[in-house]
């Protein structure tokens, strides 16, 4: 089957270093990765995990809920 191309959180750190200081919406994250339903469902688990993550343990991604929307943003602690 086409699971060669899985992702996994570890891609999204990435995406949000490489992106530093940007502002993404959880909506704009799956669209951007999300190839068919079952990767939106796996992509929303994973910024789940992400979101309760950045609240539990110290972590540079930066999360915050906004108007219901949450959004996920990487910041550098320099």
């Amino acid at each position: 089957m086409g699971h060669m191309d899985m992702i996994d959180k570890s891609d999204f750190y990435e995406y949000f270093k490489k992106n530093r200081g940007m502002e993404f919406s959880k909506e704009e994250i799956i669209n951007r990765f999300s190839k068919s339903s079952e990767d939106e469902v796996e992509i929303e688990r994973f910024l789940s995990e992400m979101e309760v993550e950045s609240t539990y343990s110290p972590s540079n991604l930066f999360v915050t809920c906004k108007a219901g929307t949450v959004y996920y943003k990487w910041n550098e602690s320099t």
